[in-house]
């Protein structure tokens, strides 16, 4: 069995190091526009320095938000601005940034995230024994050779932090704490979209989820009316929905991993027509659905159960992009320790298939850059979809 595993081992690492290089190798290339300003924490720093500057009702005006974006950034081909599209309260948390010039304070959001996922693959190692017999170096290198995870954090988004609170919820909850779970998750709440269907789906089963949720999200939305003002949540809202009604190609059908890009992109159907719009909340009621009765039944382990309504949350939603992917890291990793046969474990070609598409860089960057079609990524989150559901109850692991 020993000399099995050696050579899977470095096959493996041997893999990892790879994608990795293939994601260091990205940010070099586009380092000289990171320091122009090309970055998403544009939008954050835009937000905060709008709040320091006394301009908060101009937080969702375009107008507004591209004349401050234009004092700190020299993006040419940018007519417009990158849009603030997050909720009022979560501009709160950059402005201590816009005490700094906006390249040191890209840095100091890109340090805080690589610490952030430093801790959540510590948490995760060090709560469950599947990956604790895998080595710390090889669970980090994992980690960073995600691209979901790479690309957000060169992105500057804020979706590490979100994982940081997912990995802390999903511990909480396996720990029985399930209203300290509940407000960890509602701390996510500046990506609404993400939160609020990955705790209806918690709650199913865990219904002092809730307790904790809903203070938490009162106070958050009692801040962003004093921020804004009593209109605040709804200028977000009409704001948000403005966005996507416009049809910009970073959210568009052909951009987005989950079942609404995938139904606009069946032959002749028209993305903006009736059927469409059927065919995506049928689609989203039958995947929702089979995932709540898994949920309901109880006899599935806590991390599975996470992992699934992570998937399915990113499968129903309406706008994800490639970074919202970093939520399966927690799954990403299960799969690492699987393939390299931790504790004796069987392992088949499909989960061999499975880890090395969702740890394949050049296939992100081929989907995502070169043909911009990065909606055919949905094929393989409903794939291990519906790995996941066709697990036999119960399921210890996601794997």
């Amino acid at each position: 069995m020993i000399s099995l595993l050696q050579p899977r081992k470095f096959l493996v690492v041997a893999f990892l190091l790879a994608m990795t290089f293939c994601n260091v190798a990205l940010l070099v290339r586009v380092t000289p526009l990171l320091r122009k300003g090309y970055q998403d924490f544009t939008i954050f720093y835009t937000s905060a320095r709008l709040l320091r500057s006394g301009e908060a009702s101009g937080l969702y005006n375009l107008a507004t938000q591209y004349r401050m974006q234009l004092t700190f950034t020299h993006v040419p081909i940018r007519q417009g601005p990158l849009p603030f599209n997050h909720p009022p309260f979560e501009a709160l948390l950059f402005v201590p940034f816009t005490m700094l010039d906006y390249w040191p304070a890209y840095l100091l959001w890109t340090a805080l995230n690589l610490i952030m996922l430093a801790a959540s693959v510590t948490l995760l190692r060090r709560h469950f024994s599947q990956l604790a017999a895998v080595s710390p170096l090889v669970l980090g290198l994992g980690a960073i050779a995600f691209f979901p995870v790479a690309i957000g954090i060169i992105q500057g988004q804020d979706v590490i932090l979100l994982l940081f609170f997912f990995v802390l919820a999903v511990i909480s909850l396996d720990r029985g704490n399930d209203a300290a779970a509940g407000a960890l998750l509602a701390a996510g709440l500046f990506r609404p979209h993400v939160v609020v269907p990955l705790v209806a789906f918690v709650a199913i089963r865990r219904w002092r989820v809730l307790a904790g949720f809903t203070p938490v999200a009162l106070v958050l939305g009692a801040v962003s009316v004093a921020i804004m003002g009593w209109r605040g949540p709804l200028d977000y809202a009409r704001f948000v929905l403005h966005l996507e009604g416009t049809g910009a190609r970073a959210f568009g059908p052909e951009a987005v991993p989950n079942l609404r890009g995938l139904v606009e992109q069946l032959p002749g159907l028209s993305p903006s027509g009736r059927w469409a719009a059927l065919l995506i909340l049928a689609s989203s009621l039958v995947v929702s659905f089979v995932t709540l009765r898994r949920i309901h039944n109880g006899r599935d382990s806590v991390i599975f159960v996470s992992v699934l309504a992570a998937v399915t949350t990113i499968l129903i939603s309406f706008h994800a992009l490639v970074y919202d992917i970093s939520l399966l890291l927690p799954m990403a990793l299960f799969l690492l320790s699987r393939t390299l046969g931790v504790g004796g474990a069987k392992i088949d070609a499909g989960t061999i298939l499975l880890f090395t598409l969702l740890l394949l860089t050049p296939l992100y960057v081929f989907l995502w850059l070169v043909v911009e079609r990065f909606v055919w990524f949905s094929l393989i989150l409903l794939w291990l979809y519906l790995r996941l559901v066709l697990t036999p109850a119960p399921a210890e692991a996601p794997a």
